[in-house]
C-alpha cells in the first residue's frame, strides 16, 4: 500500500512538473515581425541592447491568452532589461517599446523600476544573486499614455546616476484589465548575453534563456535615454563608441555649434526631436573618420521649448538635451 501511494506521489509531482516546463513551450507563441512604424531608430533611442540594431524586432504572442512579454495568461509580475555599465552615466528617461495594448475602462497603471542586481534569481547556470532585485528608481504612467505608433518616452523628474550594472524594467502588478505587449527582438537575436529577466507569478526572476522559461535568447524593447552631462568631448571614455557635447551656447536662438566623437569610422546622421518624439531636423555628415568634428545648426525656425539632439554613428547612437529661446 506504502509502495503504491509513492508511485502514485511521484506520478502526481511529475506531471506536474512537465506541465509547469509546458507552460512556456515556444510552440505555444506565435510571434509577430514588427514593421517600420515602430522602428526603434525614430525616437531618442540613446542606449538599447546591441540586438535591436543587428536582430529583428518581434511581438510573440501567447496563444493561450495575451502577450510572452506583457500581459498574459501566466500573470507574469515583471520583465527587466540588464544594462552593463562601463563608466558611470546619468540617465534622463526611459524608451518603451509597446507593440499592442488594449485598453478597458479606466486606464491601469504601469510602474517602471530600475532594479539594482541583488537579488536571487535563476540563469542557465542555475541559482544566482545578481537578478533584479530591489528599486532604485521608480515612476508611473497609466496605459492610456502609452503608443503603440513608436516608442513611449518617459522622463524621469529626478535623474539617476548609473555607476553600476542595473536593470530596467516593467511592473505589471497594478493591471487591472487592461493588456500590453512588449516588443523584442527575436529568438537567436542576443547572442546569448541573458540580459533579459522574466518575473514570474510566484514572484520568481529567471533569465528569459533559461530552459524552464521561455528558453529563447532575445532582449526586451526598454532602452535607456542618456542625459547631457554623459560623454563630452573633454570627456576621457566614449559612451557606445561617441562622446558628444552640449550644445553652444544653450540656450540657443538663432544657430547651434555641437562638437561630437566618434571611436571609429562611420556613417553619421543628427536628428533633432521634440519632446513627443517628433524628428524636426535632420542632418546626414555621411561617412567620418574617427575622432573629432562640428555641426552647425540653424535652429531659429524651431518653437521655442525643450529638444532632444540625437547622434547616430552607425548603429550606435547617443542623444542629450537642448533648449530653444526666442
Amino acid at each position: 500500500m506504502k509502495a503504491k501511494l509513492v508511485i502514485s506521489a511521484c506520478l502526481i509531482f511529475t506531471l506536474f512538473y512537465n506541465c509547469s516546463f509546458a507552460q512556456r513551450d515556444k510552440k505555444n507563441l506565435v510571434s509577430f515581425p514588427v514593421g517600420n512604424n515602430y522602428s526603434p531608430k525614430t525616437p531618442t533611442d540613446t542606449l538599447m541592447p546591441l540586438s535591436f540594431s543587428t536582430g529583428t524586432a518581434t511581438l510573440y504572442n501567447y496563444i493561450e491568452g495575451g502577450y510572452a512579454f506583457g500581459i498574459n495568461a501566466l500573470s507574469d509580475r515583471a520583465f527587466a532589461q540588464v544594462y552593463k555599465v562601463t563608466t558611470s552615466y546619468i540617465v534622463d528617461g526611459v524608451a518603451i517599446w509597446i507593440g499592442a495594448k488594449k485598453q478597458v475602462g479606466t486606464a491601469d497603471t504601469l510602474n517602471f523600476i530600475i532594479y539594482k542586481l541583488d537579488g536571487p534569481g535563476e540563469d542557465t547556470s542555475g541559482i544566482v544573486n545578481n537578478a533584479p532585485d530591489s528599486t532604485d528608481h521608480l515612476l508611473t504612467i497609466t496605459t492610456d499614455l502609452l503608443d503603440t505608433a513608436g516608442l513611449t518616452f518617459i522622463p524621469f523628474v529626478n535623474p539617476y546616476i548609473a555607476y553600476v550594472d542595473y536593470a530596467a524594467g516593467i511592473d505589471l502588478s497594478r493591471f487591472n484589465d487592461d493588456t500590453i505587449g512588449l516588443v523584442t527582438t527575436t529568438d537567436g537575436d542576443a547572442g546569448g548575453s541573458q540580459l533579459s529577466w522574466n518575473k514570474w507569478s510566484d514572484s520568481n526572476w529567471h533569465t528569459v534563456l533559461q530552459s524552464i522559461n521561455w528558453g529563447m535568447d532575445l532582449d526586451l524593447g526598454i532602452f535607456m535615454i542618456v542625459d547631457n552631462s554623459s560623454a563630452n568631448i573633454s570627456d576621457n571614455y566614449f559612451v557606445d563608441q561617441i562622446k558628444l557635447s552640449q550644445n553652444q551656447p544653450n540656450p540657443a536662438s538663432g544657430s547651434a555649434l555641437i562638437q561630437y566623437a566618434i571611436e571609429k569610422n562611420a556613417n553619421v546622421k543628427l536628428e533633432i526631436y521634440d519632446l513627443n518624439g517628433r524628428l524636426v531636423v535632420s542632418c546626414n555628415e555621411g561617412m567620418q573618420t574617427a575622432g573629432n568634428h562640428n555641426i552647425s545648426l540653424e535652429v531659429g525656425k524651431l518653437q521655442q521649448g525643450t529638444y532632444y539632439y540625437s547622434l547616430k554613428a552607425d548603429n550606435h547612437r547617443l542623444t542629450k538635451k537642448m533648449t530653444i529661446i526666442k
